[in-house]
């Protein structure tokens, strides 16, 4: 991996999952990382694992989908060190549930972290990195920003508009000449917390196989970042789940079953226990 000594990388979501992973990526690598989340008790626990690293992970508590909250924490991260290199927005809630169960409240929270979120670190970063002449920032969506699936409404409305929002900027940003590198990151079923495994709304643990592990996500993230990549497809399941989808769109959305049923016994009898 490329050596990204003096490098300074902003990570949201990360005092878990893919965020917690990417930090420790990033950290292996030489870069010094800010590590921006709402969970304190992680943040907290991230600081101890930094410090087998040479630089220590310096961490705030952060709500991403506050525009103020942001700004506040820019402005201390830029009193501290001149130039941030990499920013990441990373930050997301699941957002599970059947749609007519789920209050307004919850669903406006969701489309807030995962979209808001990301459309305000955007916002900021870019506006930091424009008076450097350089830098890159990282959106995670995910698959479901690209295939729509059952019990996930709020969750793929809000990594729809990541996808769409990240794609239609950066052709913004190519028809300005703006040298800012913009990424987007798309995920699939990846081993976290959030998508709340062997639960009634979660993953079914029958199909825990299929699952890629942060790790091995981050590290690809890491990979495609440092090579410019504009968009990055981090996990087997993921891209196989797309290329289904291109070839055989009716099979994919049929396979939402698969994730319904909580063994495969359920499957064969086509029983289902929806959230």
């Amino acid at each position: 991996m490329k050596n990204l000594t003096g490098k300074v990388v902003v990570i949201t979501g990360a005092a878990g999952g893919i965020g917690r992973a990417l930090t420790h990526a990033f950290l292996s690598s030489g870069a010094s990382v800010w590590a921006i989340d709402q969970n304190i008790a992680g943040l907290k626990s991230l600081e101890k694992e930094g410090e087998k690293f040479s630089e220590p992970i310096q961490t705030l508590k952060v709500d991403v989908s506050n525009y103020d909250d942001v700004k506040t924490a820019l402005q201390e991260i830029t009193a501290k060190t001149p130039a941030i290199h990499f920013w990441v927005n990373n930050a997301g809630v699941s957002g599970l549930g059947d749609f007519m169960e789920k209050s307004f409240e919850e669903f406006e929270f969701t489309l807030k972290v995962n979209l808001n979120g990301v459309v305000i670190g955007t916002r900021l970063a870019i506006e930091h990195m424009e008076k450097l002449g350089r830098g890159t920032v990282v959106n995670v969506a995910s698959v479901a920003g690209h295939i729509s699936a059952p019990y996930l409404c709020a969750y793929s409305a809000s990594k729809h508009g990541v996808v769409g929002f990240t794609r239609a900027l950066r052709q913004e940003l190519k028809l300005k000449d703006c040298p800012i590198k913009l990424l987007l990151v798309s995920p699939g079923f990846v081993d976290t917390e959030m998508i709340q495994k062997g639960t009634r709304e979660g993953f079914p643990n029958w199909l825990s196989s299929v699952l890629s592990t942060p790790e091995d996500v981050a590290f690809e993230m890491l990979t495609g970042i440092v090579r410019g990549k504009e968009e990055i497809f981090p996990t087997w399941n993921g891209k196989a789940l797309l290329k289904m989808n291109r070839l055989f769109p009716s099979m994919t959305a049929k396979s939402s079953r698969l994730l319904l049923a909580k063994s495969f016994k359920d499957l064969l009898l086509l029983r289902k226990t929806p959230p």
